[in-house]
């Protein structure tokens, strides 16, 4: 395991959690270690690293364009495919979703506590939001994903 790999992640988790971005020489200098560090290894399975590649950016994209998911996590999630392979990066999945459904609740509870309007007026807010196109909320809700992807990455090699 890389260290260099972990402490890019970490400073993407923690720009992404400061500044909502993930600048692009961060994830270059990832994909700059995972190509090290796969070229160092022996009988790299390449195929299966370019299918996770390729699979995590396709999905990922279909989330951008939905709106589900900002540019920089996608290609993060895709450099990330590339280290870990498309057989990994299936098992690594659930565990990147759970940590970010458990640090979405907490950026929800932060927001709802930061709030002066009470609950029931920015649940009639978001839900009115949702169904009227171009409208935006003045305090809109934004989570950062990265934090999450760390989190889930960091728990799936713990207990693997």
């Amino acid at each position: 395991m890389s260290y260099g790999i972990w402490l890019i992640l970490m400073l993407a988790g923690v720009s992404d959690a400061q500044r909502h971005r993930i600048p692009n020489p961060l994830v270059l200098a990832l994909l700059l270690f995972v190509m090290v560090e796969l070229f160092q290894q022996q009988e790299v399975m390449w195929w299966l690293h370019l299918k996770g590649f390729l699979a995590t950016f396709a999905i990922g994209f279909v989330l951008y364009l939905t709106r589900a998911m900002a540019g920089g996590d996608v290609k993060l999630l895709a450099v990330i495919g590339l280290w870990l392979g498309a057989d990994v990066m299936w098992q690594v999945t659930p565990y990147i979703i759970i940590a970010g459904g458990v640090i979405g609740a907490f950026y929800l509870a932060l927001h709802l506590a930061s709030s002066t309007e009470p609950i029931n007026q920015q649940v009639k807010a978001y839900a009115v939001q949702k169904v009227t196109p171009g409208w935006r909320s003045q305090q809109p809700l934004v989570i950062p994903f990265a934090p999450a992807i760390v989190v889930g990455l960091a728990y799936y090699f713990y207990i693997h």
